[in-house]
C-alpha cells in the first residue's frame, strides 16, 4: 500500500491515508504497540496483546468456542423471541388504544427496571441454566424493540392513512402496507438497542448465576487471576458486538433505505 501511495498525486495520497479502514487500521496498530510496551511492565493487571493471542491460541477450542456456543444459543433464541413478540406487542400498542392502556404503564416500568434487580427472581423461577440466559434475553432485549415500534407505529402520517381509507383497505391491510413499512426505521432502532442490552444482560446472568458461558468462562478467569484469559472473551465479545450491529444496520438499509448502501457508514449504538 505504501508503493502505491507514493505513486500517487499528493491530495489523492492524502485522501487515502486519512480514509477511513486505513485509520481504523493505523490506530489499531498504535493503540497495540503502546498496549504490548505498557502491559509488559504490568502484565498482572493490564496484560499485553502478545499474551492475549498465545492464551487465545491455547484455550480457543477447549474452552472458549464451546463457552461462545452456549452463550450464542441463549442469545439467540431468546433475541429472536424480543424481535418477533416486541414488534407485535409494539404494534398492538399503537393501534389499539384498549392494549395501549393497560400495558403502557407495565412496558415502561419494566424497562427502567434494572436487569440486574430481576436476576435474583429469574434465578428461582428458571433456575440457573440454559432457561436462565435466555429469560433474561427476553427482558433484557423486548422492552426496546416495544418501545420503538410502539412510537413508530404511532408516528405514521395521518395523510397516509387517509389514503387507505380513500381505497377502501381493511386494518389489516393498512398495517401491512402502510404502518409496518413507515414504522421500520424505529423498528431496527430499537433491536439495535435491545441487541446491547440483551449482550449485556446473558453476560451478566451467566457471571452471576450460570454454570456455562462466556460470563462463567470470564469468572473462572478473574478467579484465576488470569488476566490475558479474561481478556480474551471480552475482545471477542466486543469484535462480535461490532458485527451484530453492522448486520443489523444492512438489513436495515436493505429494507429501508437501499438508496444509503453505497454511502452508509458503520453504525455501532449500544443500549447501558
Amino acid at each position: 500500500m505504501s508503493a502505491l501511495a507514493l505513486d500517487l498525486p499528493r491530495p489523492r495520497r492524502t485522501k487515502l491515508l486519512l480514509s477511513p479502514p486505513v485509520l481504523r487500521v493505523l490506530s489499531g496498530a498504535v493503540l497495540a504497540i503502546v498496549w504490548e510496551i505498557a502491559g509488559r511492565k504490568f502484565p498482572e493487571s493490564a496484560s499485553y496483546p502478545s499474551a492475549i493471542f498465545a492464551a487465545a491460541y491455547d484455550s480457543f477450542a477447549s474452552e472458549v468456542a464451546p463457552a461462545f456456543r452456549d452463550t450464542l444459543a441463549s442469545f439467540a433464541l431468546g433475541f429472536g423471541v424480543s424481535i418477533l413478540a416486541g414488534t407485535l406487542i409494539g404494534l398492538l400498542m399503537a393501534r389499539s388504544r384498549l392494549v395501549d392502556l393497560v400495558l403502557n404503564p407495565y412496558v415502561y416500568a419494566l424497562y427502567a427496571t434494572p436487569r440486574l434487580a430481576l436476576i435474583p427472581v429469574m434465578i428461582i423461577w428458571l433456575g440457573v441454566d440454559f432457561n436462565l440466559r435466555v429469560g433474561v434475553v427476553i427482558v433484557s432485549g423486548i422492552f426496546p424493540v416495544i418501545v420503538n415500534t410502539y412510537l413508530g407505529a404511532k408516528e405514521v402520517d395521518r395523510d397516509l392513512l387517509d389514503v387507505g381509507d380513500a381505497f377502501a383497505a381493511t386494518s389489516f391491510q393498512k398495517l401491512r402496507s402502510i404502518v409496518i413499512p413507515a414504522a421500520l426505521p424505529f423498528i431496527y432502532a430499537g433491536v439495535r438497542i435491545g441487541m446491547g442490552r440483551a449482550l449485556i444482560g446473558t453476560i451478566v446472568a451467566e457471571i452471576e448465576a450460570a454454570t456455562a458461558g462466556v460470563g462463567k468462562l470470564m469468572k473462572d478467569s478473574a478467579n484465576a487471576l488470569d488476566m490475558a484469559g479474561l481478556l480474551v472473551p471480552i475482545i471477542l465479545l466486543g469484535l462480535l458486538s461490532i458485527a451484530l450491529t453492522r448486520i443489523i444496520r444492512e438489513l436495515e438499509l436493505r429494507s429501508v433505505m437501499p438508496w444509503l448502501r453505497k454511502r452508509s457508514t458503520p453504525l455501532v449504538e449500544q443500549g447501558a
